[in-house]
């Protein structure tokens, strides 16, 4: 076993890499598709945006939310490409396939709070895909815990993250509806 609990696979590693890139690209292709639909509803990028916004005095800075999405997507795809190395998926016992279908599902659910949010201003829907989201991504630990313990490690900040991120939607919601 090498490093994070995963099997080493000697001469697989440009596989390997094209699977962490392709996961990484998968989040972070969603986040910008996500943050350009947004940006087209209303003319404005989300940042310039969220300053306008009533925001509890627990609100972080505009600046903030791009840094930690972006460290979002790295642990997060590193998590979903351990989860892909971690078993064969005839492996009928494997926790791998419904894992990855979480995390799937992550991708959709949070590609789906800025056009919601920032395009269309519908603050309490914006605050149950936060909700939501967090909720997929604690499945997704869950079934990625039983694939490879480390990937359920880099799922926590997410969960974390976007629990808070609940909990600032909602008071931004209250604060401009």
């Amino acid at each position: 076993m090498g490093e994070f609990g995963v099997r080493e696979r000697g001469r697989d590693w440009p596989r390997q890499v094209v699977a962490w890139t392709g996961a990484a690209l998968a989040y972070a292709g969603a986040q910008g598709l996500s943050a350009w639909i947004a940006m087209r509803a209303r003319g404005s990028d989300a940042r310039s945006q969220y300053t306008d916004f009533a925001r509890p005095a627990f609100a972080p800075p505009g600046a903030v939310f791009p840094l930690a999405w972006t460290a979002l997507n790295l642990t997060t795809a590193t998590s979903a490409w351990l989860v892909w190395r971690a078993g064969r998926p005839t492996d009928r016992t494997s926790s791998r396939g419904p894992a990855l279908t979480w995390w799937a599902l992550a991708i959709a659910a949070r590609s789906a709070y800025l056009p919601v949010a920032f395009g269309r201003r519908q603050f309490w829907a914006a605050t149950a895909d936060s909700a939501i989201l967090c909720a997929v991504m604690t499945r997704y630990a869950i079934l990625a815990r039983r694939a490879n313990p480390a990937a359920c490690a880099l799922a926590v900040p997410e969960i974390a993250w976007t629990a808070f991120a609940t909990v600032l939607s909602a008071a931004v919601a209250r604060a401009n509806t």
